[in-house]
């Protein structure tokens, strides 16, 4: 598919933030990550339609969502067949229930609220996502890149960066390069019981993830809405309190969330 004539002839000029996959050896790769035979598939941006016609002719059924009203309608007319549904939406507003699998050339700046919600809703992924956020997810503690949000896509997923993605596969050229992210399913969610009071203590934690953590529990005391003395009074008491946030592995954080659960 020659998707600069396309955005030519409906008259499209990318704004920023748009970025279209040109890369034909990259949208075969992206699309051979998904796994999609058989299954029903979400596309995310689905844009002139460079992944959705590779996805329709694998994939029991094709949802492609496209807040753009014409390249909505040119994906209509160009694709529209018993397997594909184009959904003309805001994805954040997208009702994620019944897929199977979500392969997408996802918005940039819209990528750690999507990758939120299929985490929620355990769906099975294979993502173009910023490299620098790929890096940051498949970061191991200790490292620079692990964080809060690695946390919480590791509680969700086991992910797996497979490829990178060079800025120039798009149109317009972006400032960073991509990556193919891989993400399965984790469906033991690491026996956590109470989801939200864990990204609670991870949330307070990570706001001081160079300190250690019975420092960092006093200085967060204002999230978990407990005085100075309270904290005090439980910081030697904490698993792994001398480890530096940076350094805790989910089970450390899920050990120190037990602890805390009837405390705080």
């Amino acid at each position: 598919m020659d998707t600069e004539k396309t955005l030519r002839e409906l008259g499209i000029k990318p704004v920023k933030g748009q970025n279209f996959l040109i890369s034909e050896i990259i949208v075969e790769a992206l699309v051979e990550a998904g796994e999609v035979e058989d299954k029903q598939v979400l596309e995310i941006g689905a844009g002139t339609g460079a992944i959705t016609s590779k996805l329709s002719k694998k994939a029991e059924k094709v949802y492609a969502v496209e807040n753009n009203s014409v390249l909505a309608n040119h994906l209509k007319e160009e694709f529209g067949n018993l397997n594909l549904k184009v959904v003309e939406e805001d994805i954040l507003e997208y009702d994620f229930k019944n897929i199977d699998r979500c392969v997408a050339n996802i918005p940039f700046h819209l990528s750690s609220e999507i990758i939120e919600e299929l985490g929620q809703k355990q769906v099975q992924s294979a993502l173009i996502i910023q490299e620098d956020l790929a890096d940051r997810i498949v970061a191991e503690p200790g490292e620079p890149d692990y964080g809060r949000f690695t946390v919480l896509v590791n509680y969700y997923f086991i992910p797996v960066k497979l490829r990178k993605v060079p800025a120039s596969s798009f149109k317009p050229a972006p400032d960073v390069n991509a990556a193919i992210i891989k993400l399965y399913p984790n469906r033991d969610r690491h026996g956590v019981e109470n989801e939200d009071f864990f990204f609670k203590i991870v949330r307070a934690l990570f706001t001081h993830k160079r300190k250690k953590t019975r420092n960092a529990f006093v200085d967060a005391r204002h999230i978990l809405e407990i005085t100075k003395d309270e904290a005090k009074n439980l910081r030697d008491e904490l698993p792994n309190s001398e480890k530096r946030v940076n350094n805790l592995k989910i089970i450390d954080l899920k050990e120190i969330a037990d602890f805390l659960q009837d405390r705080i």
